[in-house]
């Protein structure tokens, strides 16, 4: 129980919203040679786009259930690095309104890598520097140090848990791993790594269960009401955890408002304080509550399962794993951090959306459609990505380069 519960003998949900936007990549060419890999149009629009359509009505929900039940209804919110800078640049009313949740004190900031990639892949270094980039990014934004972490796409292991642990973080989030659990629920607090660090697992079940349901893919064909859902959550059990974590864009991007996704999201914190069953609670108050937790044997990654529970939809295929390898290749060459500007850009290309759209999963392919539409296809993607290489690593090694053109670092063509 939360030290806010009112007594009740239920378990907790752990709702976690996740906000993440890349830059768009501009159809870079062989012959090209301006250092400017990503494309200031489409990258303003899209940011933009997911702007009004998913944070600031999500934002609204959200802060008027606050409004209504106070901290009855706690969460968390992790934001890129990369999102924020494009907020901060293009929609500065999306900082305004997370601000506004923060201040409330019924939000929890999390930490995620930087720019969203797979540095803890390659190299631990750039992953641990990316880690405390973000940290002190959201201490400037919010005023708070975030506590908790979160890795891209939810991907664990031991060797992640075990670095967050050494940076100081107090749990870690991880999707549901089968083979680990080995039977066991997914509605406890585990520890994993030698460093016995706490991980908050996601309910693969209870969250997809909604996703299911409003792209009419689950077993009824029907739409899940917010008091079904309630009635769901209310048999969590005592000292239990429920993890529900989504993406900002699972609200107003893939269901949009006509689907009914708001006002799910409106009804739902009312429907279950109203029951009494269960509570609210942030990944750090679940964690001060302490009580028994059972080591996890991660190995060393997993991912979602909808994703196939490894790393395969962005390093499985041959051009993803080369473009990778080629990425993190560059680290030795790229300059000091703090004067460079190609280090920077170096950064930006972390990002995993790049690799996944070099996959030829079906899922991949029409989630890369939605976000790089002129990009034509995994292969089209694959020879951007490494045409941007070839140019950055020239950059890197002194040849003679045309000057960045401004801070931003984004085209102003549209390839």
């Amino acid at each position: 129980m939360t030290e806010n519960d009112g007594g009740r003998s239920g378990g907790s949900i752990v709702l976690a919203l996740h906000a993440h936007v890349p830059r768009i990549l501009r159809c870079y060419r062989t012959f090209d040679r301006q250092a400017e890999y990503f494309d200031v149009y489409r990258t303003r629009h899209h940011c933009r786009n997911y702007v009004e359509q998913c944070v600031l009505p999500t934002n609204r929900v959200l802060l008027a259930a606050i409004d209504r039940l106070g901290d009855q209804f706690r969460f968390s919110i992790s934001i890129s690095g990369i999102a924020a800078d494009l907020f901060e640049l293009h929609a500065p009313e999306a900082i305004d309104s997370f601000r506004e949740l923060v201040m409330t004190g019924c939000v929890e900031v999390l930490a995620t890598p930087y720019d969203q990639g797979f540095a803890f892949a390659y190299s631990m270094q750039a992953f641990a520097g990316e880690i405390v980039r973000h940290r002190d990014r959201m201490t400037d934004l919010f005023d708070t140090a975030p506590r908790v972490f979160r890795n891209t796409e939810l991907i664990c292991g031991d060797q992640v848990a075990n670095t967050a642990a050494h940076l100081g973080f107090d749990a870690i989030l991880s999707d549901a791993p089968n083979q680990a659990l080995a039977g066991r629920s997914c509605q406890r607090v585990y520890t994993c790594g030698h460093s016995n660090l706490p991980m908050i697992l996601r309910d693969p079940q209870l969250a997809c269960a909604v996703s299911e349901s409003f792209d009419g893919s689950g077993p009824s064909g029907a739409i899940l009401t917010a008091p079904e859902f309630a009635a769901r959550l209310a048999n969590v059990s005592h000292n239990a955890v429920a993890g529900l974590f989504w993406n900002y864009q699972t609200f107003g991007s893939r269901f949009v408002t006509q689907s009914g996704i708001f006002d799910f999201l409106r009804h739902l914190p009312d429907l279950v304080v109203a029951r009494g069953a269960v509570g609210f609670a942030t990944p750090s108050q679940v964690v001060a509550n302490g009580g028994r937790m059972d080591e996890l044997k991660l190995g060393q990654y997993v991912s979602p399962a909808e994703w196939g529970g490894g790393l395969s939809p962005w390093l499985g295929g041959s051009m993803q794993s080369h473009a990778a390898h080629q990425l993190f290749a560059l680290e030795g060459v790229m300059g000091d951090p703090a004067n460079s500007v190609a280090f920077r850009d170096w950064q930006c290309l972390h990002a995993a959306d790049y690799l996944l759209a070099m996959s030829m999963h079906d899922r991949a392919v029409a989630e890369s459609a939605r976000l790089i539409p002129h990009l034509d296809g995994p292969y089209h993607a694959y020879i951007v990505f490494m045409n941007i290489l070839d140019d950055l690593k020239r950059r890197s090694v002194g040849q003679a380069r045309d000057p960045q053109p401004d801070a931003s670092r984004v085209s102003r063509t549209t390839g």
